[in-house]
């Protein structure tokens, strides 16, 4: 089913009706030596109008990320489109690769990627055409480092992925309260080359304006003024910000939800960091990642269904854990089979899209936390892993 979703709209993705043409647009200013008016909304969408009718709201991503892109620009739209998808597939495979390698021994790369192609926000990713699995590939790799020792280099590549900040920061403030100095470490580094390749790209003028569209569209006030004129719905989101805009009744928007969108995100990322703080190595270490993870996917500001495949990485570690405990007790047992096989229903997310309520996403997630809190807890201190197999892991 989740195959059939991405192939039955080619002919409006071949038109530009999804979310690529942003991608695509940027890279052909860069080629033809316009970058330094990427953030110039009428001069980038005079590059857009080339290949899509449908005009966008100003580019808010870092300008290096579109060097990746610029050699798809030597193809037709449509072509470079489908290069494009075959290497996001490919990342996915690449994430496969790295989580099936969790496990001294174990091979389940089979497994593994048949398990990321069932879950649909990927293949929504797919569909829009968007960025958010090579979030996925930057992030499983990060993990992949860090559990091999090589926390510096963790960090550093985690920075890599700044072209979506606000999936990426709160991750960093999680690791920074825990006291993982070794990751801030690799990371400024990695951020400050992301900042510096991207001014070198766009200069300092682009840059500028970078930052003016970055600190227009940062509060709640400006973004939903900039939804007014854009249509962004918060309900599509399955995040914090998007349960709100469901549960709460419309004269309760403004100072209540901005009050309650505050005090649950910080919350989840003091929690997050709590648990990431206490952990030291082999599984305890595990699901403190994964539930980082999972908060940042939750309390992001701006995140559609597509940053939702994020969400894979948690659920694929916590699923290897499961997988590879043979003491694992019953009642934890069927729920967390109960909760896991919820997020694979594309029916679900079908559903969810239609009646616009996206946002429910995150009840779900929620008790899939609480769930791995307590087995953390009570469960995971009688699965540590030897030690002659977690030596590499230290803490930072």
């Amino acid at each position: 089913m989740n195959a059939v979703v991405l192939f039955v709209p080619w002919q409006e993705i071949a038109a530009g009706k999804n979310d690529f043409p942003p991608f695509y647009a940027s890279a052909q200013m860069i080629r033809e030596g316009q970058a330094s008016r990427m953030y110039d909304f009428d001069i980038e969408n005079s590059f857009l109008r080339r290949i899509s009718d449908v005009e966008r709201p100003p580019n808010n991503h870092l300008p290096y990320e579109n060097l990746i892109f610029v050699p798809l620009t030597y193809f037709r739209f449509p072509v470079a489109h489908a290069l494009w998808t075959l290497l996001s597939v490919g990342m996915l495979a690449g994430v496969g690769l790295l989580i099936g390698d969790l496990r001294p021994g174990a091979s389940r790369f089979g497994s593994t990627f048949l398990t990321i192609l069932a879950f649909f926000p990927v293949w929504y990713c797919l569909l829009q055409g968007q960025d958010s699995i090579l979030l996925l590939f930057l992030y499983s790799l990060s993990f992949w480092l860090w559990r091999r020792g090589r926390i510096d280099m963790a960090g550093f590549v985690l920075a890599m992925g700044l072209f979506r900040p606000q999936l990426v920061l709160p991750f960093v403030l999680v690791v920074c309260l825990a006291g993982k100095w070794k990751f801030v470490r690799g990371f400024i580094p990695g951020a400050v080359l992301a900042v510096g390749v991207s001014t070198f790209v766009v200069s300092l003028h682009g840059m500028a304006e970078f930052t003016r569209i970055l600190i227009s569209q940062g509060t709640q006030g400006s973004a939903s003024a900039l939804g007014k004129q854009w249509h962004i719905w918060p309900q599509l989101m399955p995040t914090w910000r998007g349960l709100l805009w469901i549960a709460l009744p419309a004269r309760a928007v403004g100072r209540v939800e901005n009050s309650l969108l505050l005090f649950g995100i910080f919350a989840g990322l003091l929690w997050a960091a709590k648990r990431m703080r206490s952990a030291r190595e082999g599984t305890s270490f595990d699901l403190a990642f994964a539930s980082a993870v999972a908060v940042v996917a939750l309390v992001s500001f701006h995140s559609y269904l597509h940053d939702f495949s994020l969400m894979a990485l948690p659920l694929l570690i916590v699923g290897d854990i499961v997988a590879s405990s043979a003491r694992v007790p019953e009642e934890y047992a069927y729920s967390i089979v109960t909760l896991g096989f919820l997020f694979f229903l594309t029916p679900i997310y079908l559903v969810l899209l239609v009646t616009g309520k996206i946002g429910l996403l995150v009840l779900p997630s929620v008790a899939s936390l609480w769930l791995m809190s307590r087995w953390g807890t009570r469960v995971v201190p009688s699965l540590q892993r030897e030690p002659s197999e977690t030596a590499a892991l230290r803490t930072a």
